[in-house]
C-alpha cells in the first residue's frame, strides 16, 4: 500500500517555505488571475496542492489535480477552513484536465515523474502562464546534505537536488521551447540549510533515521492539520514570532547561497 500523502504541515522550515512561496506568487500575480491549476504531482514537504489557496481567496477559480483521493481530501479540508471551497475544483487523475488555465503551477514535481519533458509539455499545453519551482542544487545546504549522505548506511535515496531539472542548462532550454521566460526568482532563503526531509517528516526525524541515531523521537512543533490550515488568513501568532527571530535572504544579493528553490515564470506560446 502506498504511503498516505501528508495531511498536515510540520515544522518551522515547512512553514517558512510555505509562506515564501505565497509571497512570491503574490508579487508575480498581484493583479490576480481568473483561473489557475496545480498538480498532479507536488514535491512539497507538507500538504500538497495548496500553493494557489491565497489566489483562490482573492477570487481565482482553482483546479487541483492529484492521483490520490486522500491528497484531494486534504486540499478540500484546507479550502473549506479558509472559506474558499466554492472556488475549488478537485480532479483525480495522472494529468490535468484538458482545458486552458490562466496559470498552471508545478512545485518540484519534475523529479517525481517518469518523463519530465513530456510532463512539462502537458502542463504548458494547459497554461497561458506556467510557473515552475525546482530545487536549487548549489546552496550551501545542498553541499551539507551531500556531506551527510557519506555517513548514511545502506542504499542512499536520491535527493531532489540530484535531478537534472535542477540544472538551468537542462531546464531553461525546455522552458524556452515552450514560451518566453518572463521572470526568475530565488525562493525560500532562510539561514538554515535545506536537508531535504521526506514529506510529513521533521528535520530531527530525518537526521535520526538517515544516520541511524538512537535518540528519542522529538515532539514536533508548528503542526498545522488540513482541517485547521492557518494560511487562509493571517499566519498564527506563534509562527510569526518564531519566524521574526530568524534572518531571511530571499531578496538579497546573497540569496543564491541560501536559496532552497529557483522559480521560473513562463509566458506560454
Amino acid at each position: 500500500m502506498s504511503k498516505a500523502p501528508p495531511d498536515r504541515d510540520i515544522g518551522l522550515g515547512t512553514a517558512y517555505e510555505r509562506l515564501a512561496i505565497y509571497r512570491r506568487l503574490a508579487r508575480w500575480f498581484e493583479g490576480g488571475v481568473a483561473t489557475a491549476a496545480e498538480g498532479p504531482v507536488d514535491g512539497f514537504a507538507g500538504i500538497g496542492g495548496l500553493h494557489l489557496l491565497p489566489l483562490a481567496r482573492r477570487g481565482c477559480r482553482v483546479t487541483v489535480c492529484a492521483s490520490d483521493a486522500r491528497a484531494l481530501d486534504a486540499v478540500a479540508a484546507a479550502y473549506r477552513h479558509a472559506g474558499a471551497l466554492d472556488r475549488l475544483t478537485l480532479f483525480q487523475g495522472e494529468r490535468l484536465p484538458d482545458e486552458r488555465f490562466d496559470l498552471v503551477l508545478d512545485f518540484n514535481g519534475l523529479p517525481h515523474v517518469e518523463n519530465w519533458r513530456a510532463h512539462l509539455g502537458m502542463l504548458a499545453a494547459r497554461a497561458r502562464e506556467l510557473v515552475v519551482f525546482v530545487t536549487y542544487p548549489f546552496s550551501y545546504g545542498a553541499f551539507v546534505s551531500r556531506a551527510l549522505s557519506l555517513l548514511e548506511r545502506g542504499p542512499r535515496a536520491p535527493r531532489q537536488y540530484q535531478h537534472e531539472t535542477t540544472l538551468a542548462s537542462r531546464l531553461v532550454p525546455e522552458l524556452e521551447r515552450l514560451g518566453r521566460i518572463r521572470e526568475r526568482a530565488w525562493v525560500d532563503c532562510p539561514w538554515w540549510p535545506d536537508l531535504f526531509v521526506q514529506p510529513g517528516a521533521t528535520l530531527a526525524q530525518e537526521l535520526r533515521d538517515r544516520l541511524h541515531l538512537r535518540l528519542p523521537a522529538p515532539s514536533p512543533r508548528f503542526v498545522y492539520p488540513a482541517d485547521s490550515f492557518p494560511y487562509g488568513g493571517d499566519p498564527p501568532s506563534e509562527l510569526v514570532r518564531a519566524l521574526g527571530r530568524h534572518p531571511a535572504f530571499d531578496d538579497s544579493v546573497v540569496a543564491p547561497v541560501f536559496a532552497h528553490h529557483r522559480a521560473y515564470r513562463v509566458l506560454v506560446d
